[in-house]
């Protein structure tokens, strides 16, 4: 778990949620401008990813256990609000966290919501062949176990930037996915491809609602939510507010462009807090 002091007392904390199939290490090339941002920058693997814990067995994965352990973890902290911000698979969990404190549901008041590159809507989202494959109970498993090896792990991964990282990033990738025989638990983590659709009205709906103010980063080159997501975006979310990245930048924009990342969640940041 990382719990940076920030620089800017004033500022608040942020609460950071990761994407699959990695950890919070996709965040770490923008971390120095989240701690400039801020007082307080929290982030943590989440269930089964990363250097957390891995259930095996038949543990079942889901999205609002993961939102009970990152309530939990900030109340732990002493932190009763919070801007968020969050990627792929996280942006589901923050949609959660979402839907909760517009029901007042939620113990923690969610700030603001910075979303990225999520398959948030099921009509524009297209998972890979390989998450398919492994998603299934029977053979997803044994996939796992056999195929699970840098070469395979580096081209599946690869496909999802438009700008690919070094030989190195890719080797940390690797090693963080392997900790724990974190692989072991992708059949299961891949539940939230079903989730989606199943709690598609509560949190679609939830950004329909919400009076948090909501912000999309989105990099276009990205084959599972290609830019007819913009669109759809546009229409479905009121007073839709996006910021489109350069077209070679694909699904992780925080890692492919931290610059440009980084200076558009600053700019909403600014616009919000003007109001």
């Amino acid at each position: 778990m990382g719990d940076e002091k920030g620089k800017n007392p004033d500022k608040g904390a942020v609460l950071i949620f990761h994407g699959y199939p990695t950890s919070s290490f996709d965040w770490n090339k923008v971390l120095d401008d989240l701690t400039a941002e801020f007082s307080q920058v929290i982030m943590y693997d989440l269930l089964g990813f990363g250097f957390s814990d891995k259930p095996m067995g038949q543990y079942a994965f889901t999205i609002s256990e993961q939102t009970d352990i990152g309530e939990a973890l900030l109340l732990k902290l002493g932190v009763t609000q919070a801007h968020i911000l969050s990627h792929d698979y996280g942006d589901t969990v923050a949609l959660e966290l979402l839907a909760r404190h517009n029901k007042g549901d939620s113990r923690i008041k969610v700030l603001s919501l910075c979303l990225s590159n999520g398959g948030i809507f099921p009509e524009t989202n297209h998972p890979i062949l390989i998450q398919w494959i492994l998603k299934n109970p029977l053979i997803g498993p044994v996939i796992s176990k056999v195929f699970f090896f840098k070469f395979f792990f580096k081209r599946s991964l690869g496909r999802l930037f438009g700008t690919p990282p070094s030989d190195e990033d890719f080797d940390d990738f690797f090693s963080i996915k392997l900790h724990k025989d974190g692989n072991m638990a992708d059949s299961r983590l891949l539940n939230y491809i079903s989730e989606r659709s199943m709690y598609s009205d509560r949190w679609v709906g939830a950004l329909k609602t919400t009076r948090v103010p909501v912000h999309m980063i989105y990099g276009p080159a990205d084959i599972i939510n290609p830019p007819a997501f913009i669109q759809f975006y546009k229409e479905n979310v009121p007073n839709p507010s996006i910021t489109v990245l350069k077209p070679d930048i694909g699904h992780y924009p925080q890692f492919e462009a931290p610059k440009e990342y980084a200076l558009a969640y600053k700019t909403f940041l600014t616009t919000i807090r003007r109001k």
